[in-house]
């Protein structure tokens, strides 16, 4: 623990009128008294600690207090707290806490951008040269062929396409430089429904990030309709799963200096879905800025669900990441379908897909595991759609109360956490943990936006205490914040 306090804090800080808590790391059996103090060293609230029952805590083999300064409301920048001579990092107690934030998480996908120059007047000391853009020493994305070879035959048997392809654009993925589909489309629709809501909320900071939000949401769109297998081909209208080195691109390395080979893989009918799924959901939200984009994307989206009931057995092989980039293999896809379904009936009222959704064994099943959700497992998105947007369906009020009944339990399980996460896997914690944290902070958030209950909305700014230094390691996820 050395150099990290012992006192775990939210370490950007606390909105006003929400709880605040922090973690005592702490063998004491009994309450501690611990105190607030402002950056002068006053004193503006003095507590006692909650021990925790578990000792040790399960997630972290800590024996934990928990601190509670909920009542403290006095806005301002230097707070600190105090227990057993130990003293927490400094906060802020303010409304305005998170704007900058968001202004900065969105502005990330920008930085992640696949084809083009990544400005430094834009984003100061990130600017680098277009990465994969067609020059030397690769061939990079606007001419790509298909993946060839014995290993491509031992996975893809029987599968030929000739021809190049431009898949350039998008966001490269998280830890390397390949582009994915279901990846791709699950981040294109948080970003989608961000812009959704930003739009609804006629505040200063929408008006401030939707415009660059819309353009984003473009980019990815863009080349996720670059991927989908053009008119002639037998597999016309899928979409290809992946696109990137026949082997890893070598790392630490620019993506302009990257000199592998780019190769497209097989198409599946995953992807296809989540193609027709964020297509249908960008025309939905594109209809009124730009009618005649958002035509191009339903008329995608319906070639894809169309396609993907043609060849609805293509499974994306789980090649243990072998080949130069990630599978993201997906043997169930009865929840890919479903939002497929989900998506296009919000965007065309269309009766057909009505049906599709009702007759889907996803529709009645519970689509918020506490586990959470992610690119494999998009039932959740589905539901949260339904929910937001869907009251033309006849029992809306019954998906209503299913995403009550999900964040209800994620609420419940948040208040069993000493970090205040909703997320504590009993059999290990995922890979990409955060981001299910999140998602599951999202279900919350939704149930707070159909219901308008306040304890929803505490219980969001709760777990983002976890990512921003309340947790086992004290350390803040998010880079340049705490």
């Amino acid at each position: 623990m050395t150099g990290r306090p012992r006192v775990r804090v939210n370490q950007l800080g606390y909105l006003t009128g929400m709880p605040k808590r922090a973690t005592l790391i702490s063998d004491a059996e009994r309450p501690v008294p611990f105190t607030v103090r402002d950056r002068k060293g006053s004193v503006v609230h003095r507590g006692l600690s909650r021990p925790w029952a578990s000792r040790p805590e399960p997630t972290s083999g800590l024996n934990v207090h928990v601190l509670d300064f909920t009542d403290l409301d006095q806005q301002g920048a230097g707070f600190w707290i105090e227990a057993l001579t130990h003293r927490s990092h400094p906060f802020e107690v303010t409304i305005r806490l998170y704007d900058r934030l968001a202004g900065d998480a969105l502005g990330f996908f920008y930085l992640m951008r696949s084809g083009t120059t990544i400005l430094d007047s834009v984003v100061p000391g990130y600017g680098r040269p277009a990465g994969h853009a067609g020059q030397s020493p690769n061939r990079g994305d606007v001419a790509v062929r298909v993946w060839t070879g014995i290993d491509a035959e031992r996975l893809y048997p029987g599968w030929r396409c000739e021809g190049e392809f431009d898949v350039s654009g998008g966001w490269y993925d998280a830890g390397d430089y390949g582009k994915y589909v279901t990846s791709g489309a699950i981040a294109a629709w948080q970003l989608l429904s961000t812009l959704d809501l930003l739009r609804k909320s006629h505040s200063t900071l929408s008006t401030r990030l939707a415009g660059p939000l819309r353009d984003e949401c473009r980019w990815q769109l863009d080349w996720i309709l670059r991927m989908q297998v053009p008119a002639g081909d037998p597999l016309s209208g899928m979409a290809f799963h992946r696109v990137h080195g026949t082997r890893w691109s070598p790392m630490p390395g620019w993506a302009h200096e990257d000199p592998t080979e780019r190769v497209v893989h097989r198409p599946s009918t995953g992807a296809t879905l989540q193609l027709a799924a964020v297509a249908a959901q960008g025309a939905r939200l594109f209809r009124s800025a730009d009618p005649a984009y958002a035509g191009t994307l339903l008329t995608a989206a319906r070639a894809a669900y169309e396609a993907a009931q043609r060849h609805p057995d293509l499974i994306a092989p789980d090649d243990h990441a072998q080949f130069g980039g990630g599978p993201y293999g997906d043997d169930w896809l009865e929840d890919d379908w479903y939002w497929a379904a989900v998506e296009l009936w919000l965007a065309t009222g269309d009766d057909r897909y009505r049906r599709h959704l009702l007759s889907s064994p996803e529709h009645i099943t519970d689509a918020f595991d506490v586990t959470g959700f992610d690119f494999n497992r998009v039932a959740a998105p589905a539901r949260l759609d339904l929910a937001l947007v869907g009251s033309a369906l006849a029992h809306h009020p019954q998906v209503i109360n299913s995403v009550l009944r999900g964040a209800d339990r994620l609420v419940e399980l948040q208040s069993q956490q000493p970090w205040g996460q909703p997320y504590a896997p009993i059999e290990g914690w995922d890979w990409g943990s955060n981001g299910r944290i999140l998602n599951n902070l999202v279900v919350i958030a939704v149930a707070h936006l159909v219901s308008e209950d306040s304890h929803y909305a505490a219980a969001v700014t709760e777990g983002m205490d976890y990512l921003l230094g309340r947790n086992a390691l004290g350390q803040s996820y998010i880079t340049g914040y705490g």
